[in-house]
């Protein structure tokens, strides 16, 4: 499930009902509309990270003669809330959980019964949406005698068994082909913390790690072409399901396109450009990670 924006609120509001009129030629003010600026709240535009929570108080006070009857918030234009009302006043407390995109322009807009409106906005960046590309990864199976079959996300670098158990800390993801009467896998991508054993043997077997990482996996509905048009992670981060991640990525086909978390916590793609079955096989892919 792809998860963009959210939020949660609370509304304190007083009602007044007010029987004083004005002439037609008198201009009526407009509502106020406000954002508190106490110790935890965000009251201006800010750059934050993926799924932060940003906590925004919003405050409204009517003319004195006309009710705020009418309460939006839009999100980069998507509807959040639309409320009707007949108060006095309101106090609002928003939790924005910060989405993918790079940028949301939240609009809180007020309206009173006479027509008037008032609206204020906050820009909510994302830190950083800049990515690492690493293109012709080729990893081997178990018993490939020529490709490394471990691989490293912080820079790319592919390493044997045994280079491997000496850089475990760094290792997120090996490559293995299984076909068994219990595990019809066939080739596979996972990490050394995802219990899968028996698949290398010897002492520097990943079985053996005193540090395992973990990878999570989920399989994504973009298309090769998709993935070589990413740019940023904002394609990267709505693609990962995180009611749907596993810890290995059986059966892979060309073409195909995963997302993927890694224990350090960044979210990646990649891309299977080429499959060789069996154990002295290999998997070809291009990566695109979080920087």
């Amino acid at each position: 499930m792809k998860k963009h924006l959210f939020f949660v609120f609370a509304i304190f509001a007083t009602a007044g009902l007010f029987f004083t009129s004005c002439s037609k030629d008198e201009e009526k003010d407009a509502p106020t509309l406000s954002f508190k600026t106490e110790t935890g709240y965000t009251a201006a535009d800010a750059t934050v990270n993926f799924g932060d929570t940003v906590n925004v108080g919003v405050q409204a006070e009517s003319n004195g003669s006309d009710n705020i009857t009418k309460l939006v918030v839009t999100a980069n234009d998507q509807v959040m809330l639309d409320s009707t009302l007949n108060v006095l006043q309101l106090a609002i407390d928003f939790n924005i959980i910060k989405g993918a995109s790079g940028s949301e322009t939240w609009k809180f807009s007020i309206t009173d019964a006479a027509s008037k409106k008032t609206e204020k906005v906050i820009v909510l960046s994302r830190a950083s949406t800049e990515i690492t590309v690493y293109n012709d990864i080729i990893l081997g199976a178990q018993d490939n005698a020529t490709e490394p079959q471990f691989f490293a996300t912080t820079d790319g670098s592919r390493y044997s068994q045994d280079d491997a158990f000496n850089n475990q800390a760094k290792i997120d993801i090996f490559c293995f082909y299984e076909n068994t009467a219990s595990h019809q896998n066939f080739t596979t991508l996972a990490s050394p913390g995802s219990n899968i054993t028996e698949i290398y043997f010897g002492s520097t077997a990943p079985d053996f790690y005193t540090t395992k990482n973990v990878t999570f996996f989920c399989k994504t509905t973009l298309t090769a072409a998709q993935f070589d048009a990413v740019t940023n992670d904002e394609v990267i981060l709505q693609s990962f399901d995180q009611e749907n991640k596993y810890k290995k990525a059986k059966n892979l086909q060309v073409g195909e396109v995963y997302a993927f978390l890694t224990q350090a916590g960044k979210y990646g793609l990649y891309k299977v450009t080429a499959v060789v079955p069996e154990t002295t096989g290999s998997l070809g892919m291009s990566v695109k990670i979080q920087k």
